[in-house]
This record gives C-alpha cells, sequence and structure tokens, in this order.
C-alpha cells in the first residue's frame, strides 16, 4: 500500500520548490553584462545601417537628375520601402521604451534599473499580447518587403532576407508542444535581453531595408552611373567575438559600377573585389577592442586622379563565457535523472556538446542535458563547441558524486518511539520515507525485515516479512496490541533508485 505523507514532509518538499524557482531566478552579472555589450553593439550597427541606406536614397535623388523617367518608378519605391521601415522600427522601439519603464525605468547614468527583471517582458509581451502583435506586424513587414522584390528574384531574397519569424523550433518543458513565438523568445528572460532581442529585430529590419533598396538601386542602368564621390561601408560578421572565432568583414561602395570594381585594401592586403563587393577574413586572437583598416579606390569616371576613400571599423574580442549548473544543487546523485542546464555566452545550443567523467550525459533539449552516475566521489564535466568548423573547449565543472540518502523506517505518520496503540494496530506495514531530499518522487522499497511482537502477558511473537507489509503470522498480535506493548523491528531491507538493497537500523514502538 502507499503509505501516507507527513504533512510537515509536505510543507517542506513547498517551501523547496519556492527555493528553487527563486535560485532558477537568479541571472549571473557576467550574462547581464555580455547583453549589455550586445546590446551596444546591435545599436552600434542600427546607426551605421541608417548612414548607409541614407545615403542610397540619396543616390536615387542624384540618378533622378540623368534619368527621372526610369528612376522615378524605382525611387517611389524605395521611399515606401523606408516608410514601411521606419514605422516597424519605431514601434519596436516604443516596446524597448514600454518594458524599460515596466522594470523601473532608467537611473541618471542612463542605464537600465531593472536590468535582470524577468517580470516586465513577460507582462509586456505575453500578458499585454504585444508579442502576438509584434510577430504580426514583422510577418506582414516581411512580406510587404518581398512585394518589392523583380519575380525572377523573389525566391532567392526569401531565402537571404534577414527579417524572419522562426516559429515553434523550442519545445515545451511541460508537454504542451511546441512555445508560441512570444513565449520562446520572451517568457521569463531579463528585462536587458528582451531588450536586446528587440534591437536584434531592429537590426533586421535595417539589414532588410538595406537588401531591397540596394536591389532597387541595382535595377538603374549601372552605365548612367556618374562617380563624383564614394563613401565606404563595412560589415562585420559579428563585432563581438572569442579568441579562435574568425572575423569576417564585407567592404562595399554605396554605388559602384558593374564593369569597374574597386581596388580594396585591409590592413595592408589587397583584397578581390566581386560587383563591387570585397571579403575580407582573419583569425582573431587576444582579448579587447581590435581595429580593421584600409582604403577603397575607384577610377574617376571623368578622367581624373582616381578617387580613394579610407575606413576603419572597431571589433571587441573576448574570452568564453560558459556556464554549468546542475539543476538540484552541485552534486550527482547515483541512481537518478540529474538534470543539468549548460550554456556559453556567444555560441548557439546546438553547437555546444557535453561529456562527463565516470557517468553518462545525454541531451534532452537546448542547453538541457541529462547526466546519470554510478560510482560514488567525484565526476567532472567537460563543454566544447564547434566554433566556426573547429571543435574549442569551452570549460569544465567538477561535481560531487553520492549515494541517495537512507530513508526513514515508518508505520503510519510515526518513525519510532512513542506511538498510540490504536494508531498502530490499523496499519498493515513498514513504510521508508526519503525526508528532506531535493529530489521528489524518490521511493525507497521495502524487501523485508523480522518484526517482534511484546505483549504484557502473552509470549513474545515473532515473524518474517518480506515486503512492505506485515507478515500474517502475528496479524492477530498486531490486531490485539495494547497500550504498554512493544513492537521491534530488526534485519531491515531496503532498495533504493540505485538498485540496491541497504540494511537499516533497527526501531522500536512503544505503544501507549
Amino acid at each position: 500500500m502507499a503509505l501516507p505523507k507527513d504533512p510537515r514532509q509536505k510543507m517542506i518538499n513547498i517551501m523547496y520548490l519556492v527555493l528553487t524557482a527563486m535560485l532558477a531566478l537568479n541571472v549571473s552579472a557576467e550574462i547581464l553584462n555580455a547583453f549589455n555589450i550586445v546590446n551596444n553593439s546591435i545599436n552600434t550597427s542600427n546607426n551605421s545601417l541608417t548612414d548607409k541606406n541614407n545615403l542610397i536614397y540619396a543616390q536615387f535623388a542624384e540618378q533622378m537628375k540623368d534619368n527621372a523617367a526610369k528612376v522615378a518608378p524605382l525611387k517611389a519605391k524605395a521611399e515606401e520601402v523606408k516608410k514601411l521601415s521606419a514605422d516597424m522600427y519605431n514601434y519596436v522601439e516604443t516596446l524597448k521604451n514600454l518594458i524599460i519603464t515596466e522594470s523601473g525605468g532608467k537611473d541618471d547614468k542612463g542605464e537600465l534599473k531593472g536590468q535582470s527583471d524577468l517580470d516586465a517582458p513577460t507582462r509586456v509581451m505575453e500578458n499585454m499580447k504585444k508579442g502576438p502583435e509584434l510577430e504580426g506586424k514583422l510577418v506582414a513587414l516581411r512580406n510587404q518587403l518581398l512585394g518589392f522584390v523583380e519575380p525572377k528574384n523573389k525566391d532567392k531574397f526569401a531565402k537571404t532576407l534577414p527579417l524572419k519569424i522562426e516559429v515553434g523550433k523550442s519545445s515545451n518543458d511541460h508537454g504542451g508542444g511546441p512555445k508560441t513565438w512570444t513565449t520562446y523568445h520572451f517568457n521569463m528572460v531579463p528585462t536587458i535581453a528582451a531588450v536586446t532581442i528587440l534591437g536584434k529585430f531592429q537590426n533586421d529590419i535595417k539589414n532588410s531595408e538595406s537588401a531591397i533598396i540596394d536591389d532597387l538601386y541595382r535595377q538603374i542602368d549601372a552605365q548612367n552611373f556618374k562617380f563624383d564621390k564614394i563613401r565606404p561601408f563595412i560589415s562585420l560578421n559579428s563585432k563581438n567575438l572569442m579568441a579562435g572565432q574568425t572575423l569576417t568583414a564585407q567592404i562595399a561602395v554605396g554605388a559602384y559600377s558593374s564593369t569597374v570594381n574597386p581596388t580594396i585594401v585591409v590592413n595592408g592586403t589587397p583584397v578581390n573585389a566581386v560587383e563591387g563587393l570585397g571579403t575580407y577574413s582573419i583569425p582573431v586572437s587576444g582579448i579587447g577592442e581590435r581595429t580593421i583598416s584600409g582604403t577603397i579606390t575607384l577610377p574617376n569616371p571623368t578622367g581624373g586622379d582616381p578617387i580613394s576613400q579610407h575606413f576603419e571599423e572597431t571589433y571587441n574580442v573576448g574570452a568564453s563565457t560558459t556556464s554549468i549548473s546542475a539543476d538540484k544543487m552541485n552534486v550527482l546523485y547515483i541512481g537518478l535523472q540529474n538534470p543539468i542546464s549548460i550554456s556559453a555566452a556567444g555560441v548557439p545550443a546546438e553547437s555546444v556538446s557535453a561529456s562527463i567523467s565516470g557517468g553518462n550525459i545525454s541531451k534532452r533539449g537546448a542547453g538541457e542535458y541529462t547526466v546519470t552516475v554510478s560510482q560514488p566521489g567525484k565526476a567532472v564535466i567537460n563543454v566544447v563547441a564547434n566554433v566556426d568548423g573547429k571543435v574549442k573547449t569551452l570549460g569544465q565543472k567538477e561535481f560531487r558524486v553520492k549515494r541517495v540518502p537512507d530513508p526513514v523506517l515508518k508505520v503510519g505518520f510515526n518513525k519510532g518511539g512513542n506511538m498510540k496503540a490504536a494508531d498502530f494496530k490499523v496499519q498493515q506495514g513498514l513504510g521508508a520515507v526519503l525526508e528532506d531530499f531535493e529530489f521528489e518522487g524518490v521511493k525507497y522499497e521495502v524487501v523485508g525485515y523480522r518484526i517482534g511482537v511484546s505483549a504484557k502477558g502473552k509470549e513474545y511473537q515473532e515473524g518474517e516479512a518480506n515486503s512492505a507489509y506485515f507478515p500474517g503470522s502475528i496479524a492477530a498480535s498486531v490486531r490485539s496490541l495494547r497500550p504498554g506493548d512493544e513492537v521491534y523491528f530488526e534485519n531491515v531491507k531496503v532498495k533504493g533508485p540505485d538498485g540496491i538493497v541497504r540494511t537499516m537500523p533497527s526501531t522500536i514502538f512503544k505503544l501507549n
């Protein structure tokens, strides 16, 4: 039979769940700082994209002087793209401001007061339904932007357009199927993370706007271009990298001729240009801010001296930040499915893998693993990642390996000592209960024991049990127990989740 739980045990379980939840909500300062760095980088990139896009819009105006009839329809489409993108960008900005306000606003230095606040993003994006509204608007904008692409190129643009709305990539932890787009991005994330994610969507909007207007501009006959001045643009695959990763920079001019490629030199190295675009790649090393610089040179269409322009771009190289945490304290228990969370800043979860000494580890989701161990002592979890096609060690952590603690022997709610005779008589067997343990639902099975009944005025009765139930040989003695009698349990055998049978200390019940 299932032996009932002590009410005190239920309260302990509830208190532990609350503590676990509080620990899960504790976001480290390193993670918050990493989001700040990425957010600042995104804001810088957005400003650069705005300058670049404005130059393209200005080029449309310049082309109107030479061929207004041909350029006007393309310019009108570009202006419409500009308005759609600006409206969407500003809408996302209002969401960022709303989340910041909900989390406490900014301090005198302009920094977020509630960077680690997990409630504000959830409240705004889920409870206030701003997340589904944003998702719908982004889907609509993507479709509108693709509508400006020539039909023959639409499939290509649909694959490469930066603005993509991915739904259902993560499974619901509670078995409810795929998460919604809103829950996947904004449920219980820190305010600084939500602001960074929204900034990333703004960056996608700017990049998509840039891709569409560049395509519209290329539709103008390149032979009609007149270069009187140029401005270089450089795009990095990331402005925040780890040592060992590869920096890739794309360098281009705002307008170019399909028959005349620029001469590009980066850090003293010539770069081959195709259709006006040059790509420069180097492995990064060291820690801190780094710079690439160079020149872009084009022939003067009027026959004068070549036109050259200097450029310079900075990026940051940081060390890897890897987080390995045990969801049930810093201990691995033999015979249990120990849940482990692993994350590495700047590395996608699908690129991260882990191994363990003295056990087995299996992946059960993004950043989530299950560990099984068999021998007490210590185990070390090692984390690696595939970074730019190379396996890179990110970190390791040592855990203690312990057996599940011994249970407490109980008859009913009592665990030895004094017990009312009336309460003992209605019980059917001996139970083994695990108290004050981090894992819920871990049970022990009583596989055998020797029971002795010492009743006043009667002979000592003894019986052997091969399960939790009282043996039939002493059933009558148990039913006739009275105050002053004593019941002994000896050689008690229990089997835990590790499958090992343990012998428990003897216990006595004095009836009153």
